[in-house]
């Protein structure tokens, strides 16, 4: 592969990576997820995993083992003259310096969500990598699902009326997070909002465009084991906030959409739902990367129809039928017809698994196809790491004001 020029009005700062028939990608940070990624960039045409390293030498040994790519030290992997793009899967804190290294010599980054853990930093990867041609992206794989697509559709459409408001609710698993592991340190992670939260906000954005925080809270547990006073001595396991956005139809004052993120539940029992409300219905998505839904609705035969084939694989059961003055509905002022009460299941056919492993490699795909060709239009960009990291902050700041 050959190196891409910067960008119109771009100032290349640092060396280039060498021009090679193919994308050479160095990764730091050798946890569980890392490795399930390099497994499916691997198999994307013109792709190979150079090297790799961690803290822990024997899980660099280990992911070098399974990825067929050399171990070494992660400060000589992110400058490292054989390696052009550089996937950081290491905690929030070390983004930043990590990224900006990564950046300094001239190599493309993908980084684990969050991009930074503050905005300026956020702001500041994304202007050098812009003022050098590269990429410098969060991981914010939310919008490569069909699912996101599918949604879109059916809010552009308003075969379901307008938006009304939004839920997302989160209720994770702590099961293998310890009391000393590094999500609990706000110092590392930045805290629920900034480590987790910004693939939802970038999700919504994705759907609704820019968001504003308008309400925030947490609430904090002891944490096991732990000495000394105040933060030191707790955890935050729940954090909640909403935003408002923009309202399509500009009769109302936005559409308010809720987010909540809890980390106290069992293994077995870690679920997440994601419930938007229409006029005229109510759309459900499940699973942390959504892998199936359910929409159920008041609408004429035509919207019937015309729903169903924007939502892949979709099954419909009439549940109750209307005739005659009863299908004169109303609501928010406004009279319709409907024909049927209806509900629609639909889904990807794939596990969470799955449909986890094919949106990482479609960011990948992506980000590689703008570097191999820079008139290349990316699903995602630097600006909406920067957005989901800005929107996470604010929320975090009202949070912490509310204690």
């Amino acid at each position: 592969m050959s190196s891409i020029s910067p960008a119109a009005g771009a100032t290349a700062v640092g060396p280039r990576p060498a021009a090679t028939a193919t994308l050479r990608v160095g990764l730091v940070g050798c946890g569980a997820f890392a490795r399930f990624s390099m497994a499916r960039y691997r198999k994307l045409p013109g792709v190979t995993i150079a090297a790799v390293a961690d803290i822990d030498p024997a899980a660099a040994r280990r992911a070098a083992g399974e990825l067929g790519a050399e171990a070494r030290s992660p400060d000589g992997v992110l400058v490292a003259p054989d390696v052009d793009l550089v996937y950081i899967a290491t905690p929030p804190a070390l983004h930043f310096r990590q990224a900006r290294a990564a950046l300094e010599a001239g190599r493309h980054v993908l980084v684990e969500k969050p991009l930074a853990t503050t905005v300026a930093d956020a702001e500041a990867l994304a202007a050098r990598a812009a003022r050098q041609g590269l990429v410098c992206v969060a991981n914010l794989v939310e919008r490569y699902n069909p699912l996101a697509d599918a949604v879109a559709t059916v809010i552009r459409s308003r075969l379901l009326g307008e938006l009304v408001h939004g839920l997302f609710v989160n209720e994770a698993a702590d099961e293998g997070l310890a009391p000393g592991h590094w999500f609990w340190d706000r110092d590392v992670s930045g805290g629920i909002f900034v480590e987790h939260g910004v693939h939802f906000f970038d999700l919504v954005a994705f759907w609704l465009g820019a968001g504003e925080v308008v309400a925030a809270a947490r609430s904090v547990r002891p944490r096991a084991g732990a000495a000394g006073d105040g933060d030191a001595r707790t955890v935050e396991e729940q954090v909640m906030c909403t935003c408002r956005y923009a309202a399509a139809d500009g009769r109302h004052t936005g559409i308010l959409f809720h987010f909540e993120h809890g980390f106290h539940q069992p293994s077995r029992m870690d679920r997440q739902e994601l419930r938007l409300v229409f006029e005229r219905g109510e759309l459900r998505l499940f699973d942390w990367v959504p892998t199936h839904g359910e929409l159920r609705a008041v609408l004429d035969d035509a919207a019937i129809t015309a729903v169903a084939a924007l939502l892949p694989a979709a099954e419909i059961r009439m549940v109750e039928r209307y005739a005659g003055a009863a299908r004169q509905v109303r609501g928010r002022f406004r009279s319709f017809e409907a024909a049927a009460l209806v509900e629609i299941s639909f889904t990807t056919g794939k596990d969470k698994l799955g449909i986890y492993g094919d949106v990482v490699a479609d960011l990948a795909a992506d980000q590689v196809a703008w570097i191999r060709d820079p008139a290349h239009r990316r699903r995602l960009t630097e600006a909406e790491g920067v957005a989901s990291v800005a929107l996470a902050c604010a929320a975090d700041r009202l949070a912490l004001a509310g204690r």
